[in-house]
Formats: C-alpha cells, structure tokens, sequence
C-alpha cells in the first residue's frame, strides 16, 4: 500500500515563467553618482532623457555624459532578467555594454545604470524614472 501511494505522487516541478522586463520609455535622471559620491545638485541634470523605443533604437535629449554619444540601437543580455543593456551607436561597429538594474522604488520601476565615460577611473550611476511608457 505505501508504494502504491507513493507512485500516486508527484513530483511536479512547477514551471513559473518570469515575465518579459519591457524597458521602453523616457528616462529621466533622478539622481547622480560619482564614485559613490551624490553629485546631483552639483549640475542640472534635469534636461537630460533617455530615449528607449519600443522598436529598439534610442535618442538621448540634452546629451550629458553617456557611454555613448550618437543615437543607435539599445537591446538587453536578458529579456526576463536583464543585467546588461547595450547601446551601439549609428556609426559604430561595436555596441558598448554597460551594467543594469531595474528594481521597483516606491512602487515604481527604476532604472540604474553604472558607466565610465571617457575617464575609466571614474564610475557614475545614474538612477532614472520612467516618465512615459512605450
């Protein structure tokens, strides 16, 4: 009797699919960081957005120091669990991949991404708001 409960269980592994992280949007910065330092008083950042079309390209209004400096093309590692967002540039040849996070901040998504412009011994991350969607 025991075996034949037994081979009445299951042993489900319950699928549990994660969802697709659509980043599409405009972006806006909400704060800045130089090597773990605030500097988003120190200058308007306000004009700055990013630009993250649904269809996979990307514009940047009121450029600030970026990974990248002509519109292009943006994608993600991961469509489900992304940690790297690249931007490849009209002109360019190779995308540049940069750090990401997209955790939920009072109830909203935000998007942190960690760059080096120029200067490789200095680490900025921007933390931006999604304003609008797709």
């Amino acid at each position: 009797m025991i075996f034949t409960v037994m081979s009445c269980r299951t042993n489900d592994v319950y699928d549990i699919e994660e969802s697709v992280k659509d980043i599409s949007g405009v972006w806006k910065l909400q704060s800045v960081s130089r090597n773990g330092i605030d500097i988003t008083e120190s200058m308007d950042f306000s004009q700055f957005a990013l630009n993250l079309n649904s269809d996979g390209t990307y514009t940047m209004d009121n450029y600030l120091p970026f990974v990248v400096k002509e519109n292009g093309i943006w994608s993600t590692d991961n469509p489900t669990m992304p940690f790297l967002i690249s931007f490849k540039e009209t002109s360019k040849s190779e995308p540049v991949n940069v750090e990401l996070n997209y955790p939920t901040v009072n109830g909203s998504r935000s998007l942190t991404i960690k760059l080096s412009p120029g200067c490789y011994s200095n680490t900025y991350t921007y933390q931006l708001k999604r304003i609008t969607d797709k």
